[in-house]
C-alpha cells in the first residue's frame, strides 16, 4: 500500500532556476517546491543521498538565496533537499518568499 508523507510544514509550489555549486562546476536545476526548511528541485545530473552542494537560486529579481543544502531522497517526482546552512539574510528571503506565496489572494491549494 502506497501512503503520502505528511509533512510538519508548508511547501509553497514554485518555479525557479537555481544552480548547485560543487567547486568550480555549475550544475543547472529547477526548485519545485520549498518551505522553510528544505527544496524539492530537478536536476540535469544524477544526486546521491547525502552530497552537499552550495545553492544559489535568485527568488526575486536581484534578490538570490545561497545557503548550503543536503540530498535527503532522490525520487522520480524529483530530488528533496534540506537546507544544512543559510544565513540570516538568506532565512528572510525564504520566509518572505513564503509569506508571499500563502497570502496571495488566490490560494493555490494543491
Amino acid at each position: 500500500m502506497k501512503y503520502r508523507e505528511l509533512r510538519a510544514e508548508m511547501r509553497a509550489t514554485l518555479t525557479r532556476r537555481g544552480a548547485l555549486i560543487a567547486g568550480s562546476h555549475h550544475i543547472p536545476c529547477v526548485v519545485q517546491d520549498m518551505s522553510d526548511n528544505g527544496l524539492q528541485i530537478m536536476c540535469t545530473r544524477p544526486l546521491i543521498v547525502g552530497q552537499t552542494f552550495q545553492f544559489r537560486c535568485e527568488l526575486f529579481p536581484k534578490r538570490s538565496l545561497d545557503c548550503m543544502i543536503e540530498v535527503v531522497h532522490v525520487g522520480e517526482a524529483g530530488i528533496g533537499t534540506k537546507i544544512v546552512e543559510v544565513d540570516e539574510r538568506g532565512a528572510k528571503l525564504i520566509q518572505l518568499s513564503l509569506q508571499e506565496y500563502f497570502t496571495a489572494p488566490v490560494r493555490r491549494w494543491e
